[in-house]
């Protein structure tokens, strides 16, 4: 007889965004258009780094510049998060995602890339999430950077115990997984 040993894996969507305090994708009306929403045009200087997880621990990073240290940095801080199993991480054609040094870092950390087509963000789900974070952030006023970045932590991980975003990749690629949590 044949005993299987099951190896935990972590199914999850990476990807990266520069949500801004002054998202407005909400939108007032008036009869009289008097209603005006004033929000200080600050920019953050850093972007996000998100690992929206199905299984494991979601994480969010934030980093100045998007390069190939950067982003190995970002897997490790997932690795850490994620100690046991290997992670396959749905990703975009980024150059920095397909860098020899990310590829390298990632095999030493049992990380594995599943590179979605070119042109298809709808088949990554952590979009969805981005969209909803921006919504969020929409009717808030912010005191400051540090606030802002409090906020996009907290909501991002709030949002990521949805797996709503991934349902229809879910049921196209993963048809024969019964429960993911």
């Amino acid at each position: 007889m044949i005993k299987r040993r099951w190896i935990q894996s972590y199914w999850a969507f990476f990807d990266e965004a520069w949500p801004q305090p002054f998202e407005n994708s909400q939108r007032m009306w008036s009869f009289d258009r008097t209603v005006t929403i004033n929000k200080p045009l600050v920019t953050v200087p850093w972007r996000s780094i998100g690992f929206y997880a199905l299984t494991g621990q979601s994480v969010i990073t934030y980093k100045e510049r998007l390069v190939k240290e950067t982003i190995v940095e970002a897997l490790e801080e997932i690795r850490e998060q994620n100690p046991v199993g290997r992670i396959l991480l749905v990703a975009d054609n980024y150059g920095s995602h397909h860098a020899k040094l990310t590829q390298q870092r990632a095999d030493e950390l049992g990380i594995e890339f599943v590179f979605i087509p070119p042109y298809s963000p709808t088949l990554n789900a952590i979009e969805p999430l981005w969209k909803d974070l921006k919504r969020e952030i929409s009717p808030e006023i912010f005191e400051d950077k540090d606030h802002f970045r409090e906020f996009l932590t907290e909501t991002f991980l709030q949002l990521s115990h949805r797996l709503s975003f991934a349902t229809d990749w879910i049921e196209t690629f993963l048809p024969d997984v019964q429960r993911l949590r």
